[in-house]
């Protein structure tokens, strides 16, 4: 289960799961995530595992919001997961029905839940939700007679509420990390079951009671504005249309808000360009030099601070590198396609021209395993802000390379020093396949050989010679007219569309040219033009 500042409803769960589910007691184990561990019931949701076997805790604190279930089935290994809220109270023999369904399919792909139960504990109340709004909520209540035989089998459903749910661990198909703030899985994830060729069963023996209200009050923010870009962020996934939403939401809001303020805010977040990752983490500066307000407001709704081990003599940039660490695993962990890990206490340096923003929208569908994207301006002390997407292939790697005790730290610190310079050399070794939007730059950036570099011309493309350092690089016949073009008259994007002309490629190789410029002038063939990105 999943829950916030909620001991009562957490306790009461699973002692109630304890005492009348016990002829399945062997087969257990509880894992709970706490969504506010800073919160008063910390403490005690962590202390029972002093005394209830098999019990779990798992502090998380990246974001809010009722999707942090997902973590529920990152965080086992069991093989079947039964997913319910910590406030939830199961039918006696609830539990040996689930089992034993699952036993006589054991490679079932489906979402199994079962009936709702009124609080006077008479007949089920709703077997599952009927596809309409109601009190900015897509579903509502509705009831099968074919519940009223317990011992039946499970049916078809379209949707049930969320508060048990369960399937085999291989079988959950996540969801969106993009999601935050209450509600919107519902529909949507049964959807997401069905499109993997899978069924959304009530299984009638799997009765659960509800606990609904709250006198006291959530604790937990439940926004309007949440709830708006959730469902667009959900719905856009599975491809459903968005009018029912808006329509919907601005009746219900009313005359008195700005329904379209509320509307285009939420696409906007939604829509923006850092979208295409699954995740914004945030491993730069102290603790309290990077809480999310201070990251530009269009994304700070994203941004995961990721905390640090005090490690070895609690020095500054261990505490860099553990980040660093924790930040890749935790994106392995929770299966992401492509996390940003943005290094850089000013923030992400978020590119706001249409073609910049062009790059970013295909940057999902090439062939990378770190992409470099421009960080805001190195600080007085001379450090160098780091801001890269990394994508799922690469974090074995990564994780095999970044320090995880005191010797590794300082092998890391003897072989590479940061980051930077780590990520860089695996790059120019081969070992990383980058794409680099580090130099991206504006229309006025006109890349040109950098002064005392000597050209030669060879039969497969030139020899460049540097004198300080000596040095030599051989480029093949791609980069080499890509540096022939690059004359100071031209622009990064009139490059790629010469270099079209020559070759005869269409559409003209943007991505691909600025990444050589990129790289021509990490390693100081071309001059570094000094022109921020807008």
């Amino acid at each position: 289960m999943a829950t916030y500042d909620d001991f009562d409803g957490v306790w009461f769960t699973i002692q109630a799961i304890r005492l009348y589910q016990s002829e399945v007691s062997a087969e257990l184990s509880f894992v709970v995530i706490d969504n506010h561990p800073e919160g008063a019931a910390a403490e005690p949701l962590r202390a029972l595992a002093d005394w209830i076997p098999g019990y779990r805790y798992v502090p998380f604190a990246g974001y809010r919001g009722t999707a942090v279930r997902d973590l529920v089935f990152r965080e086992t290994d069991a093989d079947i997961v039964c997913c319910v809220d910590s406030h939830v109270l199961l039918r006696p023999g609830a539990l040996t029905h689930l089992v034993n369904w699952f036993e006589a399919h054991p490679e079932s792909r489906d979402l199994l839940q079962g009936p709702l139960l009124y609080d006077s504990l008479g007949e089920p109340a709703a077997t599952h939700l009927e596809p309409t709004w109601g009190a900015g909520m897509f579903g509502q209540w509705g009831r099968d007679p074919r519940v009223d035989d317990p011992s039946g089998e499970p049916f078809e459903i379209a949707m049930q509420g969320l508060g048990l749910f369960a399937c085999r661990r291989e079988a959950w198909p996540g969801l969106n990390p993009r999601l935050r703030g209450f509600g919107a899985e519902e529909g949507y994830l049964h959807e997401k079951f069905r499109q993997r060729g899978a069924r959304v069963l009530c299984h009638p023996g799997l009765g659960w009671l509800h606990r609904f209200p709250r006198p006291a009050g959530t604790g937990y923010a439940n926004r309007w504005e949440d709830r708006i870009r959730n469902y667009q962020v959900a719905w856009s996934e599975i491809g459903w249309d968005h009018a029912p939403i808006e329509e919907h939401f601005r009746e219900l809001l009313g005359p008195d808000v700005d329904a379209d303020a509320v509307f285009g805010q939420a696409r906007a977040q939604s829509a923006h360009p850092l979208a295409v990752f699954d995740a914004v983490l945030c491993v730069a500066g102290d603790d309290e030099t990077c809480d999310a307000h201070l990251h530009p407001a269009d994304v700070a709704w994203r941004v995961e601070r990721v905390q640090a081990d005090a490690g070895p003599a609690a020095d500054p940039e261990w505490r860099r590198l553990s980040r660093w660490r924790a930040a890749l695993t935790a994106a392995a962990r929770r299966g992401y396609g492509q996390v940003l890990v943005v290094d850089d206490p000013a923030g992400p340096v978020v590119p706001t021209r249409p073609d910049h923003r062009d790059r970013l929208a295909v940057v999902a569908d090439r062939d990378w395993d770190v992409c470099l994207l421009p960080a805001s301006v190195a600080g007085g002390d001379g450090s160098a802000p780091l801001t890269v997407a990394v994508h799922q292939r690469a974090y074995e790697r990564l994780l095999a390379d970044f320090p995880h005790d005191a010797p590794t730290f300082m092998e890391f610190r003897n072989a590479w020093d940061d980051p930077r310079r780590y990520l860089r050399e695996r790059i120019a070794d081969g070992i990383l396949t980058a794409v680099d939007f580090s130099y991206d730059r504006s229309d006025d950036d006109r890349p040109v050989l950098a002064p005392g570099n000597e050209v030669i011309q060879l039969t497969d493309g030139f020899l460049v010679r540097q004198g300080s350092p000596p040095r030599e690089h051989r480029l093949n016949n791609t980069a080499a007219v890509i540096l022939e073009l690059c004359d100071g008259g031209r622009t990064v994007a009139q490059i790629a569309e010469s270099l079209a002309e020559i070759f005869a490629l269409t559409p003209a190789p943007s991505v691909e040219v600025a990444t050589c410029v990129a790289q021509l002038r990490e390693i100081e063939v071309l001059a570094e033009s000094g022109i921020a990105l807008p």
